[in-house]
């Protein structure tokens, strides 16, 4: 019987389904083809690694709110648009009864307080931004949500009051100013939130204090998860039973930090804040998307991932030279833009250096899709 990569035990196959190693969530539902789906996980691995492993990561407070100020830079206005919301923090002077308060910020800088009970947590699962992956959205509560609208451009109204709707659905949504709009999911403000109400008008406009917090080793299962999967589609066939693969899965599935932290596999974490990416990583970037780059350092090869320009972190794959002998000579990178769904790999990691440095070198599949992304053009101003 066939063996899954994730698990490493033996399966029916029956029991693998179609795994997509970058998450969907993050751009990883690509165009024409997708170069990081795999076949060879089981049912089991594929939707626990969704719910202990990529969702920590996308909905991390740095990815969630990244992929929110990317969403723009790809989008024209219509009645249908839906963007992701930022996330600011828990407003602790604001609670409602067993009610904490969250706030938010619309696509124009919109103000947005989420009320509702804590969300639930599980043991050595780092924080997520919104409803957890791994809550049982049955046992939790929904509660209630303000918008307050700051754009007077009524071409923005459309996307502010869709994002507003589908990030908190299943919530009572309330709109604080102006009308109720003429879309599915607004109430009227019931007379027992009228004294709260009024205490957040009297907010509008002044500076919020809130606590956020951050996750601890919030990627590195992410990472060894990525270096496992892209590993199995790149390298000798035989990196898949090796010390290399083995030490990956026990980052990749050890639930305690204290355990993952002395498994002898070199990384670096994400940075925690927006301003984390040194001078030297801004060569392996790539305008409003991701770079994913196995790199031959010699005895080792290294995975290097960047993602929206701003977070890059590193694992290594392997320090087997067979593994990559003959397949990888300096490095390999594939180019993703999410906003298009698309990407453009495998390069040598040569030529995206050459493309972005040097003047008179260009790389004819990246000259495209720069193109493409330039055609979204400015969007219209939030004031008029």
């Amino acid at each position: 019987m066939p063996l899954c990569l994730y698990c490493n035990r033996e399966k029916e196959e029956d029991q693998f389904t179609r795994e997509h190693i970058l998450p969907r969530e993050i751009g990883g539902a690509l165009t024409p083809t997708n170069p990081f789906v795999i076949h060879n996980v089981c049912e089991r691995c594929n939707t626990l690694s969704g719910l202990f492993i990529d969702g920590p990561f996308v909905k991390s407070w740095l990815m969630h709110n990244q992929r929110a100020n990317n969403a723009k830079k790809h989008i024209k206005l219509s009645n249908y648009t839906v963007l992701p919301l930022i996330y600011m923090g828990i407003l602790e002077d604001f609670a409602f009864g067993d009610k904490i308060c969250e706030h938010w910020l619309g696509p124009t800088g919109d103000t947005i307080y989420h009320f509702h009970q804590p969300y639930p947590k599980e043991p050595d699962v780092p924080p997520m931004v919104g409803v957890p992956t791994t809550a049982i959205l049955k046992k939790i509560d929904l509660g209630f949500a303000f918008l307050f609208v700051r754009s007077n451009n009524p071409d923005w109204h459309p996307a502010i009051f869709n994002s507003f709707v589908n990030q908190f659905k299943g919530s009572k949504l309330f709109l604080g100013n102006g009308p109720k709009p003429p879309i599915p999911g607004f109430e009227d403000i019931p007379v027992e939130l009228q004294a709260l109400y009024s205490k957040l008008v009297g907010i509008q406009g002044k500076r919020h204090e809130v606590k956020v917090t951050l996750g601890v080793e919030y990627s590195h299962r992410f990472l060894s998860k990525i270096a496992l999967g892209l590993g199995s589609l790149t390298l000798n066939p035989s990196f898949k039973q090796s010390k290399s693969a083995t030490l990956l899965r026990q980052v990749m599935w050890s639930k305690d930090i204290t355990t993952r932290q002395k498994i002898e596999v070199p990384r670096t974490s994400f940075p925690m804040d927006m301003n984390g990416v040194q001078n030297w990583q801004r060569f392996l970037t790539w305008q409003g998307g991701h770079a994913i780059i196995v790199i031959n350092l010699g005895g080792k090869l290294a995975l290097y991932m960047n993602f929206y320009e701003v977070a890059g972190a590193s694992i290594m794959i392997s320090n087997e030279p067979e593994h990559w002998s003959g397949r990888i000579k300096e490095g390999i990178v594939y180019v993703i833009s999410p906003g298009l769904q698309k990407y453009v790999g495998p390069l040598n990691i040569g030529a995206l250096l050459a493309h972005k440095i040097v003047d008179e070198y260009e790389v004819p599949e990246l000259v495209k899709l720069e193109q493409e992304m330039a055609k979204f053009g400015s969007l219209p101003p939030f004031d008029i």
